[in-house]
């Protein structure tokens, strides 16, 4: 667990300010996860000084996210679950509306012995566990070949490696959830 939690540590990659962002694709990109929220702005003005890796990550995170065959919802706890489990703080506090994620659900997911009272939903949680822990066995695909098809297990596999893969990276960079000093998000600029 990260010990050294002060709010005055600096992010090893800074945000882009808007004023250095001139690609109109990276500006909608950030304008639509101040409505969307996960992951927020400040992640996209933190890709930002790779416009198009930005762009690009953006559609791929929309693409498995929010869109595909399994429930938005489910995966939504499983990122909030992998978040937990990885301690990534900036991570664990965005939630996406759209997915109706419950106060207890959110604060519970990565308890280990919480089971989700959706047998299906269970399932993506327990697989989502196996991936981050590396604790895999046939118990955990016997479950999951009972409520997914091959195709959604493959959707949550994609899907749980880009939200650990990210987890890491904004822990390691230490991103911060606000905007660059001195501008509001863009959700308080459209309030």
């Amino acid at each position: 667990m990260d010990t050294d939690r002060r709010a005055d540590r600096v992010p090893h990659i800074p945000q882009v300010h808007d004023d250095e962002i001139r690609d109109p694709a990276l500006a909608a990109v950030i304008e639509e996860a101040a409505t969307t929220k996960a992951p927020p702005p400040s992640w996209y003005r933190t890709l930002g000084h790779n416009a198009p890796v930005a762009v690009a990550f953006a559609q791929y995170w929309e693409l498995l996210h929010r869109g595909g065959q399994v429930e938005h919802r489910i995966k939504e706890l499983c990122r909030l679950q992998i978040a937990q489990l990885i301690d990534c703080e900036f991570c664990a506090r965005q939630a996406s509306p759209a997915a109706g994620i419950t106060g207890e659900e959110k604060a519970s997911c990565a308890v280990p012995d919480w089971e989700h009272p959706d047998p299906r939903t269970a399932a993506a949680l327990h697989y989502s566990r196996t991936l981050v822990l590396g604790e895999g066995d046939d118990e955990v695909y016997e479950e999951l070949h009972r409520h997914f098809t091959d195709a959604e297990i493959v959707e949550i596999a994609a899907f749980a490696m880009l939200t650990m893969g990210g987890n890491r990276m904004a822990k390691s960079w230490r991103l911060d959830a606000s905007a660059p000093s001195g501008e509001p998000e863009a959700a308080e600029q459209h309030a």
